[in-house]
């Protein structure tokens, strides 16, 4: 008798610099519980998600630029989860907030089209319980499985090439955009997310203050402290062509911004930023974050206000260049545990590593006896939407003549952003085998998914449990 297929399910991956280590954490887990998951490239889902055959998929956001791709993929008869990327740093007021985010989950239509979405924490979780309008069985606390790399029994597998540095995390995404070509063209997404004009204006003006006090502060930092290593590390949405040229000159000083952040805070002496997200995953390995809080505003830090609140702050230069003399003193007498439940917790639940774990459960239980969907040719033809313009249809045309691989890769050539949101296969397994190998138990098999017609490469990766 022919051993029935296993579960299958899709996994949007956004940007696989910031996002890859949790989507393989929660494939080694599904893999582990018997199911298959298949990583999705954002920029392919449209194609390649009615080519899977999936049981569910879990997507990265609910918001107004994917709805009508939440819409196809329901119509398709896929039950769709939501596992934000975005979840734990939200501004008290504005389109972030997070009583805000819920009343869109509400007056979209998205709580009609959701099985589930999948938490960081338990504050955002009791604003969409009292008002997304989505059924209270269907909301689960879970963390982020990209933060499980920080519980203890992970944390071996954080590997970086320096040690002792000092990492300057930068969060400057709206003055100093990658993915758009100008901060105008940043100020028009932003705006188009809900934030009024003035709020935005205010913001972009302090921030670019902000940005060029935090470039000063490294170089009067590295000029100070010539014996002690730096390390500058873009945000994953920052262009570092600007850092590269500016550090330059100084020995001590390395941008550098490949794999997790988690890898190179474990390391480090302490983490200096201003209202990043990183200080949190700082306070989760126990590393000291210093916030350079001469460089804030009360607007800065209102729009990102738990950064500021768990860190160490530096009050003036001098302040500053203390902090970094005398990071592992202050360290010790740092407030680990006491900040991260009375700050962090309600944001990013429990440091223990299950993450992953808590939302393969859910997923499983909710399919389990749940009919196979079949592929659907038509639905990739239409890129997954009622109705697609004709440049989609022409795209997806092509992707299904040629294997969204190859397109995604001709693509490539001519929009550079989509270059570093590829999937690799290569490093996808290198990330499974290592999850593995921490367990004892035997590796799951990686493999490009395939055209269920022509058999030809799809970006997506399959990871199928032995």
């Amino acid at each position: 008798m022919t051993a029935p297929l296993p579960m299958r399910v899709g996994l949007i991956v956004d940007h696989p610099k910031r996002d890859l280590p949790g989507a393989t954490m929660l494939a080694h887990r599904l893999a582990v519980m018997g199911a298959q998951t298949v990583l999705v490239p954002l920029y392919d889902q449209a194609v390649d998600v009615p080519l899977l055959g999936l049981d569910a998929l879990i997507v990265n956001f609910a918001r107004p630029v994917n709805l009508e791709l939440v819409r196809g993929y329901t119509k398709q008869g896929v039950p769709v989860f939501v596992l934000d990327t975005e979840g734990g740093i939200l501004a008290e007021n504005g389109a972030n907030a997070p009583t805000v985010l819920a009343g869109y989950i509400r007056e979209s239509g998205f709580a009609e089209l959701l099985s589930g979405y999948f938490f960081w924490g338990t504050q955002l979780h009791k604003a969409f319980v009292s008002g997304s309008g989505m059924q209270p069985e269907r909301l689960h606390v879970t963390g982020c499985p990209r933060f499980d790399y920080a519980g203890p029994q992970w944390r071996e597998l954080l590997k970086f090439p320096q040690h002792g540095h000092v990492l300057v995390n930068m969060n400057f995404t709206l003055v100093n955009p990658l993915f758009s070509s100008s901060p105008e063209e940043e100020r028009a997404a932003v705006l188009a997310a809900g934030w009024a004009p003035n709020y935005i204006d205010t913001l972009l003006r302090e921030m670019k203050d902000a940005f060029d006090g935090m470039l000063a502060a490294v170089e009067t930092l590295a000029s100070s402290l010539p014996s002690q290593a730096f390390v500058v590390r873009p945000h994953p949405f920052e262009n570092p062509e600007i850092y590269r040229a500016r550090f330059s000159k100084f020995a001590n000083v390395t941008v550098a911004g490949a794999g997790s952040v988690l890898n190179a805070i474990r390391p480090a002496r302490c983490v200096l930023h201003l209202n990043c997200g990183t200080s949190v995953e700082s306070v989760m390995l126990g590393r000291l974050p210093v916030s350079v809080e001469y460089l804030n505003t009360p607007h800065l830090a209102g729009h990102s206000t738990l950064p500021s609140k768990i860190s160490f702050k530096a009050n003036s230069p001098e302040a500053l260049l203390d902090a970094v003399q005398r990071a592992d003193e202050i360290e010790k007498s740092f407030d680990f545990p006491g900040l991260y439940e009375q700050f962090i917790e309600p944001w990013f639940y429990l440091n223990d590593g299950k993450a992953a774990e808590r939302v393969a459960h859910v997923v499983i239980a909710a399919i389990r006896d749940q009919p196979r969907r079949n592929p659907s040719l038509a639905a990739s033809l239409a890129s997954s939407r009622a109705s697609s313009r004709p440049a989609q249809r022409a795209q997806a045309i092509v992707a299904n003549l040629v294997g969204s691989r190859a397109a995604s890769r001709m693509r490539a050539w001519t929009e550079p952003v989509r270059r570093g949101k590829r999937l690799d296969p290569v490093q996808v397994g290198g990330d499974i085998a290592a999850l593995a190998g921490l367990t004892g138990l035997a590796a799951p098999s990686i493999a490009a998914a395939r055209h269920p017609i022509t058999g030809l490469a799809l970006a997506s990766v399959e990871v199928s449990p032995r």
